[in-house]
Order: structure tokens, then sequence, then C-alpha cells
């Protein structure tokens, strides 16, 4: 199994270039295609020529579905030199760069870097295969997928070091056509689904008129998960599917190398060997899809009652909310404390991005109850938060009612599975040496144990999650915002450790973790009872593979550290600045989430504080004094970093400090 890692106007249009037919004619006669079409070009308009002198411009959108504002924009030619750099729109994920060098090597390549709607860091891709005066490269994680296939590797191991892969680079004035081919028949079914009635003009890359907006091709991203990692032997892959099915299980699985080897021979057949999976095309939703198209009319209607101030008492009342029961212990009057909130800092909300369904059982093969989520931002466009919910679709017949509805997933809780990592480091940064394996991997158990709205109070007593392969896990309340593995069945109370214990099966220490429940879309299930209620049974899927063996770069690190640079506990006592800049540079995929301290005198109970880090995404955090009550001196001095990837994998640096 793969470890997966995996409108703003333009004043110009470019042409699209003609594409290829023939190819995918006989590809689609191969896979009884209903819709077929040639290649995704990258960029058109007029070439520069070798005696230009007006520098080309290079315009384009990022997306995610919805659109990857306020993201970072680098531009790179066949030699691997900087042409440009420039950042996406807040609002709508345009961009517009004019290039350093009047005549650059084709071909051109673009990286973008983002937070997206969901709330993860994104390092996504594109290329331009001809240069031009006037040049588009729209990015998705389609474009991403369309190098993938080109280049036979993942785009950011290409795009490091892009003199060290000419041989790659130059596929993409010859093999680009043959591999947005080739994609579109694996996504056939999505396309039609998306209402793109000619696959043959769909270009991934250079379209002009794309737009984050759920048109067509926005819709099309929206339905898709696309993961790029590798085998169990390490050899990179390619990874789709259907977003909106429960849990999104892998669909296709394309060897990228064998897929670079098949389209240099130039066959007229679908090289379909370089599949390994037994799907060869994704499923999809062909219901939920078209109607997603009006899905932006629901944001854009909260904004309006956002903009009118109203008190928490009337937006519970507002009819926004009338469909609206409970999503992750948030009721309605919940959801209107935290409306109420936004309106009086005067923040609002981005366009809706499609995040999975959360239907157990798909209803006629669709989803019904669709999780959603959105930036919350200011009037500068600074995204402050995300807001996530689940939604609904009833066919609304009030003008100026959105057919999508604020509903709820049902759940009195929150109750997520995370893969997780854990390393343990000394004070100088290099990782600790002994019997224990180190990094450890596992999956960690996210049982909402703590109410959201003040006075916080406990939320829950004891639950059990349920994995995969049929072991029931006692979890007891802690103290802390997430419920505390208990050793003791039936426990309604424990004491929290510090330690990734809490929170982790961890795979060389609990046997009751297989193989089965390290993998993508495995699914668990907590059962609980509050008081006063009935037993409640809610499901999670595991989001992403358990890291087999995770490099130690991954792992959150303060700058700097060194043998004559040393953390020392006095430190968290005393209170410092704390910097990881190096690191972000050098994990663009990744954000960190929080800090937490872990202090204790001699045997006693341990002190914990945790501070989860605010967007906007920064790079560095001051922490104040942390005494012991008492002023005792700390004999145990721990620093925890916790970050996450772009797909929710938690990493946690554990630094074990002498005082």
């Amino acid at each position: 199994m793969p470890a997966h890692l995996p409108f703003f106007p333009r004043s110009f249009v470019s042409a699209a270039p003609a594409r290829p037919a023939r190819r995918l004619a006989c590809w689609a006669l191969a896979l009884s295609l209903a819709a077929c079409g040639g290649g995704g070009g990258g960029g058109g308009g007029t070439d520069t020529g070798s005696g230009s002198s007006t520098p080309p411009v290079l315009s384009g959108v990022a997306a995610t579905g919805a659109p990857l504002g306020s993201a970072r924009v680098t531009v790179l030619d066949a030699s691997g030199a900087t042409v440009g750099t420039g950042s996406t729109h807040p609002a709508d994920g345009s961009y517009k760069i004019t290039l350093s060098k009047q005549n650059p090597q084709a071909p051109l390549l673009v990286e973008v870097r983002g937070l997206s709607a969901q709330g993860d860091m994104v390092l996504l891709h594109s290329a331009v295969p001809k240069a031009a005066s006037a040049m588009v490269a729209n990015v998705s994680p389609l474009s991403e997928a369309l190098l993938a296939l080109t280049l036979g590797h993942a785009p950011r191991t290409v795009f490091k070091d892009v003199a060290g892969n000419s041989s790659a680079v130059a596929l993409i004035s010859t093999q680009l056509s043959a591999a947005a081919d080739f994609l579109k028949t694996l996504i056939k079914t999505n396309i039609g689904d998306a209402k793109i009635t000619d696959a043959a003009t769909l270009d991934l890359l250079g379209d002009a008129s794309f737009a984050a907006n759920k048109g067509p091709q926005d819709l099309l991203v929206e339905s898709l998960r696309v993961d790029l990692g590798s085998s169990s032997a390490g050899v990179p892959q390619l990874v789709l599917a259907n977003k909106l099915r429960p849990g999104a299980p892998e669909e296709v699985v394309v060897d990228l190398p064998a897929l670079k080897t098949e389209l240099a021979k130039g066959s007229s057949a679908a090289p379909l060997n370089a599949v390994t999976s037994t799907l060869k095309a994704t499923s999809g939703a062909s219901t939920v899809l078209p109607n997603a198209a009006s899905l932006d009319e629901l944001p854009a209607a909260l904004n309006k009652m956002l903009a009118q101030g109203l008190s928490a008492s009337a937006i519970s009342t507002h009819s926004l909310l009338s469909a609206f029961t409970v999503n992750d212990s948030r009721d309605k009057v919940s959801m209107a404390l935290y409306f109420a909130d936004l309106a009086s800092k005067n923040l609002q909300l981005g366009r809706f991005q499609l995040v999975a369904c959360l239907d157990d059982v798909l209803s006629s093969g669709n989803c019904t109850r669709v999780q959603v989520s959105a930036y919350v931002t200011d009037s500068t466009g600074k995204v402050l938060d995300i807001f996530q919910t689940t939604v609904n679709y009833l066919k609304s017949t009030t003008a100026g009612v959105p057919s999508w509805r604020l509903y709820g997933n049902g759940r009195n809780l929150e109750f997520n599975v995370l893969p997780v990592a854990v390393a343990s480091f000394g004070g100088d940064g290099s990782l600790q040496a002994g019997s224990a394996a180190n990094p450890r991997v596992g999956v960690q158990l996210d049982l909402q144990g703590q109410t959201l709205d003040a006075p916080i109070t406990g939320a829950l007593d004891s639950g059990v999650v349920q994995t995969p392969n049929g072991f029931a896990i006692a979890m007891a309340y802690c103290a802390r915002p997430r419920m505390c593995i208990s050793k003791i069945p039936g426990a309604t109370s424990t004491t929290a450790t510090g330690q990734a214990t809490d929170f982790a099966l961890l795979q060389d220490s609990v046997g009751w973790i297989g193989g089965a429940d390290a993998l993508r879309a495995a699914k668990y299930s907590t059962t609980f009872t509050q008081t006063g209620g009935t037993p409640k049974t809610q499901p999670a899927f595991l989001r992403a593979d358990v890291p087999a063996s995770p490099a130690s770069s991954r792992f959150p690190m303060i700058d700097d550290l060194s043998s004559s640079s040393v953390l020392l506990g006095r430190q968290l006592v005393t209170g410092r600045k704390y910097s990881w800049a190096k690191w972000a540079e050098a994990n663009p995929d990744m954000r960190m989430l929080s800090i937490r301290l872990v202090q204790a005198a001699s045997a006693g109970t341990p002190s914990l504080r945790e501070l989860k880090l605010a967007l906007p995404v920064s790079t560095e955090q001051a922490l104040g004094a942390s005494v012991l009550p008492g002023g005792l001196t700390p004999t145990v001095s721990e620093l925890w970093l916790v970050a996450a990837d772009s797909l929710g994998r938690r990493y946690y640096s554990r630094f074990v400090l002498n005082y």
C-alpha cells in the first residue's frame, strides 16, 4: 500500500493551443468513454520570439476547489532560474506576475504554497510548455496530478532541482499532452458529473477562463482527492479517489515511473499496465456534484447575515439556521454564538470547499451530508480561522434562499482518528538513542472531552473506541480538551501524563494495532453515553496511511539547536521566543499547530501547558514564564512541538531537557 505524503479579472485572454485528438479517441474506444478529448495544454498566447523587449506575463488561478488565497507563487524556467515571484489574491486565488526575464527558457514551472480552506498547508505545481508574451498556468490538485504523470516523479522533487532533473523537465514539452489524455481516462466519470460536455477542450493548466467559483472545471477539482506517495518498495505513485465517498478510499493507483516509460513509446493504446489498482477509473457523485454548483450561495447569505451585526439570540432564530441540529457538539445556540462573535469582529467567510462525505452509507450512491470548510478572514483578506460544518441540499423555491443549508453532522461530540509519528530529541536537537523505537508511529484517538463554550466543563466521563480489527480501547476524562486512553476499563477519570500514550496507540507498544488499522480509510468507531443521554456510536476514518518510516527532517525543529546551543529546562521557567523558520522552509507542505510544556517536580503530577497557535501561519512564538506551584524546581522539563502535513498526519517532536 502506498505511504501517501500522498476572479480576480485578468486583463488578457490567451488562446489555447490545438489538442491532438487521435490518441484520446483511441483510448476512449478502448475504455468506452462517453466523453473524450485531447490533452491539457498549460499555456498559450503570442510567442515572445528571440528579440522581444517586453517582459512576458504569467497569470492563473490557484485553487483546491475553493480559492487558495494569499499563497506564495514561484516561477522557474527550464534552467532552474527564478524568473518570477508573487502571491495569489486572498479572495479568488488569482495571480499575475511580470517575469524578470524577457525570454525565459521554456518550459516554465510554477509552484504555489499556501493554506487551503481546509486548514492544510499545500504545495502544488503547474507548468507552461512554451514561453509566450502572455501565459496562463492554473494550479490545483489536478495540475499536480498531471505533472506527476508527465514527470514520473512528484513535481516537488523536480522543482527542488530543475537542473539536476533536466531530462524530466524536457518531458513537459513532449509528453504533457499524452499525460493529460491519460488522466482524463482515469477521471472520466467525474468529468461527466461536473457537466463538462467536451473533454477534448478541457485544459487543466492553461484555461484563461478558469475560476474557483464552482464552475464545471472547479467542481471537477472539488470532486477528487489527489495524493502523491510511494509504494512499500519506494516506487513513486499517484493515487486518485472520489472525495464524496465515506472515508475517500483509494480507487486508482498509478506507478509513475512505469507510466513515464509507456508514454515515451507514443502508443495509441492507453497505458493501463501502469495502473496497479483493480479500478481503472474513479467513481462519481452524479447528483451531489451538479448540485454543488450553487453551494457558494450559502456562505454569501451567511456573510449578509454577519454584516447585519445581529445578536446571538437573533441569529439562533434566523432562517439560515432553521435546519441546523448539531455538528461535533456545536448545537444551534453554540453556532449562533460563534457567528455573533464573527460579526462583532467584522469577520466573514470565504467560499466553501468540499471536504468529505459524512454519510455512514451512501443514499442511492450519492452523499447527502457534505462536510465543508472555509476561510474566516478580516477585511484585508487575512485568514484568522477555519470554519467547518456540514451542509445538506434541498432545492429552494424561494428567491434569495439558498438551496444548500446548514445541517450539521448530528454528532454530539467530535471524534477523529489521525496518523501520528512521535520523535524524541535532546536539547541539542539530536535524536535520543535508546532501546525504544525512535521515531514511534501509530494512531491518535481524538475524542472530545470538554465543552466548546465557556464555562469549560467536562463533556464526557468515559467512552470506548473500537479499532478496525475489533479491539476496544477504554477512554476516560483527564481534564483536557480530549479524552485520554485509560488502562482501567470503565474508569470515569484518569490523570494526563503529557506523554503520547495519553492519546495515541503506538504500534511498538500496543499489540492491538495491526497493519489494517494503519491504512487510509480504516474505519474506527466510538461509543459513549453523556449524562442523561442514550448511548451514541460515531464513526471516523483514518485520513491517510500511518507513515511507516518517517524521516527525522519532517519533525518540527527549533532553529539553530546544536551541541553549542542547547535548549535548557530553565528556559521554560523563565520564558523565551521559539522560532522554526528553517524547518518550515524545508517542509513547505506542513505547518505548526501547537506548543506544549510538560514540567514536574520529583514524582509529582506533571503540569501541562499547551498553546494552540492561532492563524495566520507564523514561524515563531514567544512563551512567557512557566513556574510550577510553590516555585519548585522541575526535575522533568519537556517541550513538545506539534505539526501537521497536508494530509493531516500529526508529527510530534518531544524535547527532553536538562535543567
